[in-house]
């Protein structure tokens, strides 16, 4: 009897321990699943992370052409309007901004808060 309750005990660990392997199993196929759609998305870029900073790159420089572009019509600008004119978020406007103030081809007036405004140099 005894020993019909250890060979029970040991088909019922073994089972518990396969299915737990299994388990491990498909977790492990959806991380590869995972990686490899990341490797094929890298690869599709060509040149991986390099040509991403570029397109990255291009994207910001023309967001910053069109900000320019908006003192065409305007003497002054906030970043509200920027925000509305580019639809992006305020804080990459905000950053936008600051890296034209430090070009020096924009100039910020006020310090903080809604009477911010900016002025092209």
């Amino acid at each position: 009897m005894v020993y019909y309750v250890i060979l029970v005990l040991i088909i019922v660990v073994m089972g518990i321990w396969i299915w737990y392997l299994q388990k491990r199993n498909k977790e492990n196929e959806k991380e590869i699943s995972a990686l490899e759609k990341e490797v094929k998305e890298t690869a599709d870029l060509g040149g991986g992370l390099e040509e991403y900073n570029k397109k990255m790159q291009d994207k910001k420089e023309h967001a910053k052409e069109k900000i320019m572009e908006l003192f065409k019509d305007k003497e002054k600008i906030s970043h509200k309007e920027v925000v509305k004119a580019l639809n992006i978020s305020k804080n990459t406007v905000i950053r936008y901004l600051d890296e034209l103030e430090a070009e020096n081809k924009i100039k910020q007036v006020g310090k903080t808060g809604q009477s911010v405004f900016y002025t092209k140099v």
